[in-house]
């Protein structure tokens, strides 16, 4: 399963703004489950690096933003894909990069925290706890915890 994560669920975490347990447990989820690739547009990285320069250091931003996107695929911002976002008639070109790149990498869901701006879509567009909610993503963390278990009693 391959899913992008839209920048603003990394901004939840990073923040602990409300909802924020939701998308901790997607990045977990997304970095410890084999089956699960996870992406994120290149253009999320200078994004957190700007929001956290708001209230830290020049090199604290650095290295916030680049922490967050540990273990995930990256999207290239390629020219194909700003044409693309650019092309579309959804309110919100950052969002509409989001969305490009997640059909460029043949992503089955965005995870935000906006699902409005996204519709229509191709593709699923959930929220943290609605991804999380899918009878697939369950049986997976499941099988993870499981599989942990095991592992100690051994």
């Amino acid at each position: 399963m391959k899913v992008l994560i839209d920048v603003n669920v990394f901004i939840d975490v990073l923040t602990r703004r409300m909802n924020w347990a939701g998308s901790l447990q997607v990045l977990q989820t997304v970095r410890a489950v084999p089956q699960i690739e996870g992406w994120a547009s290149t253009l999320t990285v200078p994004l957190l690096y700007f929001f956290r320069l708001r209230v830290f250091p020049e090199s604290q931003a650095r290295i916030d933003a680049l922490t967050a996107v540990r273990e995930f695929h990256l999207v290239p911002l390629t020219q194909e894909v700003l044409v693309k976002a650019a092309a579309s008639t959804l309110p919100d070109f950052e969002d509409n990069i989001q969305l490009a790149s997640a059909e460029a990498v043949g992503a089955e869901y965005v995870i935000t925290r906006n699902t409005k701006d996204f519709q229509p879509s191709p593709l699923s567009v959930l929220t943290p706890e609605a991804w999380l909610a899918l009878e697939s993503v369950t049986t997976m963390r499941r099988d993870l915890i499981q599989s942990a278990t095991k592992d100690d009693k051994e």
